[in-house]
């Protein structure tokens, strides 16, 4: 129950209160004022502060503490809550609100009211810039608010309301809803399988793919949008599919929501990192032309800040361009939309990275040296780049050192898979050979190597080892 009221704005603690104060949605004053004790700890809700021994004693100073009572309490509380958020939800949708208010509209035969709604509701969806999935349901959903009324209208006399217009209304918009979201799921179905290798029954999605001609919604963007989405991951060497999806995301950016097009970029990003790993490096220009596209449309945003991923990326990506002073630019500027609590460690990881790749590599430790990270595979990030670093530097037996240890921690990891453990162990074997091999004579042995760690899928840093390992032959 405190866990949502913690996620409440101030504003929403405001309405909260005067929620549950609400005779008609409340009638215990015990809970009313159980809410007015948790509300006074608002914006921290410090655990000491509400430990239920301490606040049932505000609430009842001259009783000794009961259990039962309190947890009733607290029982009676969140079901309020819920009716809250859920009253919240409806309330704030104009379109859901709309719905409801026909049908009951409808049921009570106040015809005159219905019809004055229903012209509003759809005047309103005529005026929308936005043409998502939402927009289509919504279309059909008024669309069949429309029919059933005038079906009661004009009882027996079909040739008064089924016209061509009103049935193509629901059918049309009913069809752009049922296709939007069947293509969007299809491909999170099959981004689902790539991404953990698991196997998903997908006829009926075939089967609909099968019969679906898209150039008969050339009206409606997002099918043809979807169907691109699909084709990037059932014929993937079908690269025009790719620069036809950028373009056409590019055109319709202003009638796809924000949420939509965050999704789709992903996708774009995703069809590139594939790409990448398959040996085709073209595709690392263009994941770097994604992250710009996304920059100057705003879209990165999640929950008010730049993700710790998406900032990374872009460093990396930049790096591997060589361009330098973007990267630098870029980390200045967008580094204070991270979140707060892990900002500074970003953003000295994006400066560690960026000197590393600049050959500044005794200032990349520097800035290394100052990277906090709790998550798993960011420790795992910054012990790659340190490996690098130490190699670039030629400290041979600190980088021994360190990628004994770097096995040993990814070997003893119960956090990290299997298959990733085994893309680590790939980075430290080779790293490993490579540094033995540089001061060798004999190079025939680093051929051999590279000519192996060429033929290898991708994993972390295989361009960057294939690259220092052919400067070992000079």
């Amino acid at each position: 129950m405190i866990a949502a009221i913690k996620t409440f704005s101030q504003k929403e603690i405001k309405e909260f209160s005067e929620f549950v104060a609400s005779p008609f949605f409340n009638k215990n004053a015990n809970v009313v004022k159980l809410f007015e004790v948790i509300r006074k700890t608002f914006p921290d809700f410090e655990a000491e502060k509400l430990e239920k021994e301490k606040v049932f004693k505000k609430l009842f100073p001259s009783k000794q503490y009961k259990d039962s009572t309190m947890r009733l309490l607290m029982h009676y509380l969140f079901e309020i809550v819920e009716k809250f958020l859920a009253y919240s939800r409806f309330t704030n949708n104009n379109f859901i609100f709309r719905d409801n208010l026909l049908s009951e509209f409808f049921e009570r035969k106040l015809y005159k009211d219905f019809e004055k709604n229903v012209e509003q509701v759809l005047d309103e969806l005529d005026r929308l810039d936005i043409r998502d999935a939402a927009y289509y349901k919504n279309r059909y959903m008024f669309a069949e608010h429309k029919l059933s009324y005038l079906a009661e209208l004009y009882l027996g006399k079909y040739e008064k309301y089924l016209n061509t217009e009103n049935i193509r209304q629901f059918s049309d918009n009913i069809t752009y809803f049922y296709l939007i979201s069947v293509l969007k799921y299809y491909a999170i179905t099959l981004n689902t399988t790539y991404l953990y290798n698991v196997k998903f029954d997908t006829s009926v999605f075939e089967n609909i793919l099968q019969s679906l001609n898209v150039e008969q919604f050339k009206d409606v963007p997002l099918i043809i949008i979807y169907y691109k989405v699909v084709m990037l991951f059932l014929k993937p060497e079908e690269e025009q599919n790719f620069f036809d999806l950028k373009e056409l995301i590019k055109f319709h950016e202003k009638s796809i929501d924000k949420n939509t097009i965050s999704d789709l970029y992903i996708n774009l990003e995703n069809y590139c990192h594939r790409k990448v790993r398959s040996g085709n490096l073209k595709y690392q220009k263009e994941s770097q032309d994604i992250y710009i596209l996304e920059l100057h449309s705003g879209v990165y945003f999640i929950h008010g800040s730049m993700p710790n991923s998406f900032f990374t990326s872009c460093v990396v990506g930049g790096c591997r361009l060589r361009e330098f002073e973007w990267v630098k630019n870029f980390i200045e500027k967008y580094s204070v939309e991270l979140e707060e609590s892990n900002r500074d460690s970003f953003y000295n990881y994006g400066l560690s990275y960026l000197n590393n790749a600049l050959a500044h590599y005794e200032k990349a430790l520097e800035y290394l040296a100052k990277v906090k990270f709790d998550e798993q595979y960011l420790k795992m990030d910054v012990r790659l780049l340190q490996c690098m670093i130490y190699y670039n530097l030629v400290w041979n037996i600190p980088l021994q050192s360190l990628l004994d240890t770097f096995k040993k921690t990814i070997q003893n990891n119960k956090y990290i898979t299997e298959g990733r453990k085994l893309l680590y162990i790939k980075f430290i074997k080779y790293l490993n050979l490579m540094n033995n091999y540089r001061f060798k004579e004999d190079k025939r042995s680093c051929t051999v190597m590279i000519d192996e760690l060429e033929r290898e899928d991708y994993f972390p840093y295989k361009t960057w080892l294939v690259d220092e390992a052919k400067k070992i032959l000079g």
